[in-house]
């Protein structure tokens, strides 16, 4: 059997259309490798603006300990988002929410993280790993590492 060139067009647009679709439905969000574009920006810069309402929330006088804390909450709902918008893994927000559901002004607060890291940064898909807080001359910084959410296979 024998091909026309435009059959043989439609026929990789289709394969084309089919891998994306596959890709799409197997991992709801195509590997790194596969389409997907992670941002140029700094991992910590994108997580300090993230926190930012918690941190300011904290006013200048705050610890080193309390801002740990905040971090440590934003870390949570960040990574929790990431995994469900990456994998379509809901399980860690679930998780979140259910430890928080007795404190309605704290579940209030990771709602409203949760519709930030979303409407804001949704499209960036990487997952905070290990990070470190620290003061320099009185300004904060943070060092953070980035991770891919997609399971390695």
């Amino acid at each position: 059997m024998t091909t026309s060139p435009e059959s043989s067009r439609e026929m990789l647009a289709l394969q084309e259309s089919w891998q994306y679709s596959k890709i799409d439905r197997r991992n709801r969000m195509p590997r790194k490798s596969q389409l997907t574009h992670f941002p140029d920006t700094k991992i910590s810069e994108t997580f300090l603006h993230f926190a930012e309402p918690l941190l300011v929330s904290l006013g200048p006088d705050a610890t080193n300990h309390q801002m740990e804390q905040v971090l440590k909450v934003a870390f949570t709902v960040w990574n929790a988002v990431v995994y469900e918008t990456a994998n379509g893994e809901t399980r860690f927000l679930d998780m979140l929410r259910e430890s928080i559901s007795p404190e309605p002004e704290m579940a209030v607060a990771i709602e409203q993280l949760i519709v930030r890291k979303r409407s804001l940064f949704g499209e960036d898909h990487r997952v905070v790993g290990q990070y470190k807080l620290t003061r320099k001359d009185g300004e904060l910084r943070l060092w953070a590492e980035a991770r891919n959410p997609m399971p390695s296979n």
